[in-house]
């Protein structure tokens, strides 16, 4: 059992090696060098708030009184498989529920007194555990849409009933010791380290390797020795990715060759000799020959609908869409004659997280570049 222990923590450090090299790798994913260019683009997508449910199928591995000293022995492994679901909470963090199914057997080869002494216990087990998932890719580098490795530690509680049988063979001859008929059960503790490679957005392929540590020595219907039975599963997995984000995603996009930002204008300063006065159009607070909507947001890259820009910024609002020179603009389906009635309305928009809502003022239906709020 000690040598297994130590087998086991020898793979946990290999792995958390590959995870420290890892982690750098993805850092210098996106590159170091700054974004230049009349155009700025930031996008960071997010894992939160979506659900995965898959299957997995893998050899499992009895450790107890009648196997001790031996890593993956031919004699105490079987196979295993199960489904499970996944809600993740963070980028980091998430909870999975975990139903297992699988066999139990192991031998072991020994002398009492002068006769050679075979015990052997077969039987099966269920596992339905809740585990804590920590993607240690994200934790160690912010993610983002590329990523497609993922390595991830998990740990968690549940409950394993077993049911297994022991023979007990004397030079050759079967007999039948004195054991506990059905199932049993038992806190099961399973921890572990798993791989998982994102095929697409929604598909995933994966590994994972767990430790299970079953608080009884009945899983082998031997008592004496180690006072914890294992049965440690290697599972290959393939699952599927759904549901929105909750974490909006961030995107700022400017059509223009450099990003203005629109403020009242300062009361004007009194000059001694003033030049002479450049012509503007005056407009005003209430006019019948302009009228003012409320833009929300502009796209140069991007054809967004109208209902994926209403969903993600949780507008109730009719929301109607205009391109010119290939820029999606998208604003309030409401106007207005009285321009401070638009600014109310756009300043409540700000104040609910749309910071690129500005007024706009139109007239015949035409866009008018100058005046904005």
């Amino acid at each position: 059992m000690q040598q297994h222990l130590r087998y086991t923590a020898f793979v946990f450090v290999l792995v958390l090696f590959h995870i420290s090299l890892f982690a750098q790798t993805l850092s210098n994913y996106e590159g170091s060098s700054p974004v230049s260019g009349p155009e700025k683009k930031t996008k960071k997508g997010s894992m939160a708030g979506t659900w995965e449910a898959g299957v997995m199928l893998g050899p499992d591995f009895y450790y107890g009184d009648l196997n001790i000293n031996k890593f993956l022995p031919n004699r105490s492994t079987s196979f295993a498989g199960g489904v499970f679901g996944m809600r993740q909470f963070t980028n980091v963090i998430g909870v999975k529920a975990q139903l297992l199914a699988g066999g139990i057997q192991g031998s072991k080869d020994g002398q009492e007194g002068t006769q050679t002494v075979n015990w052997t216990a077969r039987g099966s087990f269920i596992d339905f555990t809740i585990n804590s998932v920590f993607n240690l890719s994200n934790l160690f580098s912010s993610y983002h849409e590329g990523r497609k490795v993922f390595v991830y530690g998990t740990a968690g509680i549940g409950v394993n009933a077993w049911n297994t049988k022991l023979t007990e063979g004397i030079n050759g001859e079967l007999i039948s010791p004195p054991q506990v008929n059905g199932f049993q059960a038992a806190l099961v503790l399973p921890f572990g380290l798993g791989l998982q490679y994102a095929i697409t957005n929604k598909i995933n392929a994966g590994v994972e390797y767990t430790v299970r540590t079953i608080f009884s020595d009945k899983v082998d219907q031997t008592v004496g020795g180690f006072k914890c039975d294992f049965i440690n599963i290697l599972a290959f997995s393939a699952s599927y990715r759904f549901g929105t984000p909750k974490k909006k995603l961030n995107v700022q996009e400017y059509g223009y060759s450099a990003p203005v930002t629109y403020r009242p204008a300062a009361p004007a300063v009194q000059i001694p000799a003033p030049q002479p006065a450049v012509e503007k159009i005056a407009i005003p607070q209430a006019s019948e020959v302009y009228d003012y909507v409320v833009q929300i947001c502009a796209f140069s890259q991007h054809n967004y609908t109208v209902a994926w820009v209403k969903k993600h910024y949780r507008v109730s609002m009719p929301v109607t869409k205009e391109t010119e020179n290939g820029l999606n603009r998208y604003i309030i389906g409401h106007y207005y004659k009285d321009i401070n009635v638009a600014k109310e309305l756009c300043d409540r928009l700000r104040k609910q997280g749309i910071h690129d809502a500005w007024v706009i003022a139109y007239q015949n239906g035409v866009r008018h570049h100058v005046v904005v709020y």
